[in-house]
This record gives structure tokens, C-alpha cells and sequence, in this order.
């Protein structure tokens, strides 16, 4: 069996993921060793891979339970983006989307049975039919927006803390597009008509199960018309506008490895400031 085996290795690194997030210790995921992890009835494991050598686990734990493990916080993924290094953001993505799939399929579908772990935890088996799941991924895009004058469209979200603008994003409907989800999301979002869509990349983003899709988006009109109910504040800005706004902390933006500080980096052509002053 391969989960026992690698807790018998010193060398494999689990990594501890509660209803509040992931194990860290300073700006890094903790890892407790193979042999240093004791497997709790409670408790399920999922093989995520190796890297650079090194095996990795995924245990879903009580944060509770690891009071004195040398843990300094549980860490939200969102938080994670900021405060990780790429590895440990993408260990920490694949494992929080499988937690998430794990703690909410917990019935058969077809009949209502509980159901048990399978393919080294990243499938689940019924009881009783011994029907197969496995995780499903929603489609979500999220896109720069630049205008006639070469300025961004950056937005503020009743969801975000006080300050943080970002691109806008949503949820692709059934039966549509990427490409008609970019136009529709950003007019209802913006009140701003898109013509040219292009693709530049994507990202899983487990919130709870989406996978962002990244595009850059010509506008055809500039007028902007938040819609008050997600999206609360919009504003262009031009590469000086943005550089004043951070370096001031008027505003932020998102940071770290999250597609979405890709997509404003990519338009702005050079690292992003910081404040001056924090």
C-alpha cells in the first residue's frame, strides 16, 4: 500500500490541513516528517506527489489535535497566495481543493450511502454500490480589462478587505463560452462592452472547487457602472496612477503567486511597487 509505506519514511513531508486552513510556520507550510505523523481514526490522508525528490501527503486533521506540534497558525489559501513561496503555494492549492471535494461528498449520489476513501484519496467509493467519484472543477474566468488609452480596470469587491482592488472575475454559466463568460462578467459587473478576448493563463483556485481561466480584454466603452452589490468601486488607472496609488497605500492589490497579480503585472511591464510605508 502506498500511504502506509510513506508514513514509514522519515523523508516524506504531510502537511496538516484543518477547517482553518494549513499548517505554517513564519511564510512556510509545516510539515511534520512520515515517521513523526500518527494517523488518527479520524483522520484521512491523500497522496499529492513528489517534488524535487520529496513525497507528499495531505492529512485532514482537527487543529485541535496539533496544539503542540509546533504549528504558529492555520493559514487561509487566500492568505497563503501572499505569504507563500510557489512550491508551497501550488502543495497547498492542490491539497486544499482535494479537502474540500473530501469533506463535502460524503453521500453516494445515487443512493445515499456513505462513502470511503479510494485511489490513494483522491477518489471516493460507496459502500453499498461501489459507484466511483471523483473531484469536479467549475470554470471560472478573470480578466485585465484595458481601454482605448492603455488604462487598467481595476475593482473593489464587498468581499475584499479595506483597500484591496483587483481584476474582475466570475463564474462561467452552463452553456457558455469562455469567451461570452469574460463579456458577460465584466458588463454586469462594470457596465464596460468588450470586443477582443485573448487567453494568458490559468490557475486552480479551490474557493471551492473553480479553475480560473486568465484573459486580457479590450474595452470598447469606458463609462463604469459598479453594481453594487459585488463589485463596489471601479477605477482606471494608468501605469503612473497605479505606481502612486501603491506606493501611497491608498490602495493594494492582490500579491504572491495569484493569477490575478499575473494579469495586473503583465499590463504594467515591470514588478509592482509596494508601499512606501508600511
Amino acid at each position: 500500500m502506498l500511504l502506509p509505506g510513506l508514513f514509514k519514511q522519515r523523508s516524506t513531508k504531510v502537511l496538516l490541513i484543518s477547517g482553518g486552513g494549513a499548517a505554517t510556520t513564519g511564510s512556510d507550510l509545516f510539515f511534520l516528517n512520515g515517521t513523526d505523523y500518527l494517523a488518527k481514526d479520524s483522520e484521512r490522508q491523500v497522496y499529492l506527489g513528489r517534488a524535487s525528490g520529496t513525497e507528499y501527503v495531505l492529512a485532514l486533521v482537527d487543529s485541535e489535535d496539533y496544539a503542540s506540534s509546533g504549528i504558529e497558525r492555520w493559514t487561509t489559501l487566500r492568505e497563503g497566495f501572499n505569504l507563500l513561496n510557489e512550491l508551497h503555494a501550488e502543495l497547498f492549492v492542490e491539497a486544499q481543493a482535494i479537502a474540500n471535494w473530501i469533506r463535502s461528498e460524503i453521500f453516494c449520489p445515487r443512493c445515499g450511502s456513505p462513502v470511503r476513501a479510494a485511489t490513494f484519496g483522491w477518489g471516493q467509493r460507496c459502500v453499498n454500490n461501489d459507484h466511483e467519484l471523483f473531484p469536479r472543477t467549475d470554470a471560472a474566468i478573470i480578466a485585465s480589462v484595458i481601454d482605448s488609452q492603455d488604462r487598467l480596470l481595476l475593482g473593489s469587491n464587498a468581499a475584499f478587505k479595506h483597500r484591496m482592488y483587483s481584476v474582475l472575475a466570475g463564474f462561467v454559466e452552463a452553456g457558455e463560452s469562455l469567451e461570452s463568460a469574460v463579456r458577460r462578467e465584466i458588463f454586469e459587473e462594470s457596465g464596460v462592452r468588450i470586443g477582443e478576448v485573448a487567453y494568458r493563463g490559468s490557475q486552480p483556485w479551490p474557493m471551492p472547487r473553480s479553475l480560473m481561466l486568465g484573459f486580457a480584454a479590450e474595452a470598447l466603452s469606458e463609462e463604469l457602472v459598479p453594481d453594487g452589490a459585488e463589485i463596489m468601486d471601479l477605477r482606471w488607472f494608468t501605469r503612473a496612477e497605479l505606481r502612486e496609488a501603491l506606493e501611497s497605500g491608498t490602495i493594494d492589490i492582490p500579491r504572491g503567486v495569484s493569477i490575478a497579480h499575473a494579469l495586473i503585472r503583465t499590463w504594467y511591464g515591470e514588478p509592482l511597487p509596494e508601499a512606501l510605508s508600511k
